[in-house]
């Protein structure tokens, strides 16, 4: 079973994002709604290079590429860019991006500079 390795999800308000989130780290994250079960369901990956609390914050508005409103998010910090890039790799593998699965309408990019290459499919 497919796993975003971060902790538990919170609901996706600025007020809880401030609280809970670092500013200025560099870091993975998913939005996502829970389940009848209370299953955090993925729905979008991704990452900040530079500030996480910052990044994070765009999933409360309305204009992502899909419209969609998103209800939690789950995190993780990052030692480097290069770390959360391969995160975000895997993250996006293993939750279908490429299969449509996931509101991401593109494979993750590589961290400025970088000349790193997907650790799953070698992109």
């Amino acid at each position: 079973m497919a796993s975003l390795n971060m902790g538990r999800s919170y609901e996706l308000t600025e007020d809880r994002i401030n609280e809970i989130i670092e500013p200025n780290r560099i870091g993975n994250y998913a939005y996502g709604y829970l389940n009848d079960d209370g299953v955090f369901i993925v729905k979008y990956v991704g990452r900040s290079d530079s500030d996480l609390r910052e990044r994070i914050k765009h999933g409360l508005y309305d204009d992502n590429p899909e419209s969609v409103k998103f209800e939690r998010f789950k995190f993780s910090y990052a030692s480097s860019p290069e770390k959360a890039y391969e995160k975000e790799c895997r993250n996006y593998h293993d939750f279908g991006g490429e299969k449509g699965f996931l509101v991401n309408d593109a494979h993750p990019a590589k961290p400025q500079n970088s000349s790193l290459s997907c650790p799953i499919c070698g992109n």
